[in-house]
């Protein structure tokens, strides 16, 4: 038993629904099977990924030429299905990093703590627009393509997938970053988060873990996760949308209480000594290679 494929069935969906294994050689060989398989995700997007679209494109151009079938209801199946697929392919990375977070395997090294003064991590304005750029792009596009296929019910369908985007966007722009509000307080009691009212005290927290975020093979940003004792506790205290923000979260970094390099303006190395300083817990850093 070598390979991914050679697993039983049952293991291999326990592992990508986030169970550790409990055997080291089935964490060896699952761990090699997530780092091979985010390695060679974007090229066989590029492979695979951009063919199939062609070739699905012009098929289904052809039977909407040969059955008169309007050109709105042609770029709306054309949309529907990358979105579709976009979301699949989504979802199995997350499924893949969360087996890597997973993993006892994992090399991690002592985070040496540092300041022991109350630090307030806050959200900038760039990191929010990066964060959300890909989601921005995607209404743009599906706007432009619905001016110029200049279909009335595209445009209506078009807009009810735009506009929660771009209110969300300019929601989490105008609460989290502009108003200059901290997103996180570490102090000697525990971690706060003023804009929800939220505060957890070091007593719930179970371990801090400093993690890659790998968007992509060489993406070199980390996240710093504050592993909790009881998660549901903390997500019952927080609004709707955060809940369902803070549950992905769970599901792909082990932690609802998560902060990213980029979105935050403090180092996330600085983050986890000063957390490391205050709370007295196990403070950890995964390699990006590990």
């Amino acid at each position: 038993m070598n390979t991914w494929r050679e697993l039983d069935p049952a293991i291999r969906k326990a592992l990508m629904r986030g169970e550790p294994a409990t055997d080291p050689e089935i964490d060896r060989i699952a761990t090699a099977h997530a780092e091979n398989a985010l390695k060679r995700s974007k090229v066989w997007l590029y492979v695979l990924g951009i063919p199939v679209c062609l070739v699905v494109g012009g098929l289904l151009g052809y039977l909407a030429a040969a059955t008169d079938t309007p050109v709105s209801v042609l770029v709306l199946v054309i949309i529907a299905g990358t979105l579709g697929v976009t979301v699949a392919v989504s979802r199995r990375k997350l499924a893949l990093i969360r087996l890597l977070n997973v993993s006892r395997g994992s090399v991690r090294e002592p985070v040496m703590p540092g300041s022991s003064e109350r630090l307030e991590v806050r959200v900038t304005v760039a990191g929010l627009l990066r964060a959300t750029a890909p989601w921005l792009v995607m209404v743009v596009m599906l706007l432009a393509v619905s001016v110029l296929v200049a279909s009335p019910w595209l445009t209506g369908v078009v807009l009810v997938v735009a506009v929660p985007v771009i209110a969300y966007v300019g929601y989490i722009l105008v609460a989290w970053a502009l108003p200059k509000h901290a997103q996180l307080v570490l102090d000697s009691d525990g971690v706060h988060t003023p804009k929800s009212g939220v505060s957890v005290g070091w007593e719930s927290v179970r371990e801090i873990r400093v993690v890659p975020l790998r968007a992509t093979s060489r993406d070199p940003r980390q996240v710093i996760a504050f592993i909790l004792y009881e998660d549901q506790v903390y997500l019952r205290q927080l609004p709707s949308w955060q809940r369902f923000l803070a549950r992905r979260n769970v599901r792909t970094f082990l932690s609802p209480m998560v902060t990213v390099d980029g979105l935050a303006d403090k180092p996330i190395a600085e983050i986890a000594a000063s957390a490391a300083a205050l709370s007295g817990l196990p403070v950890s850093m995964t390699s990006p290679a590990a």
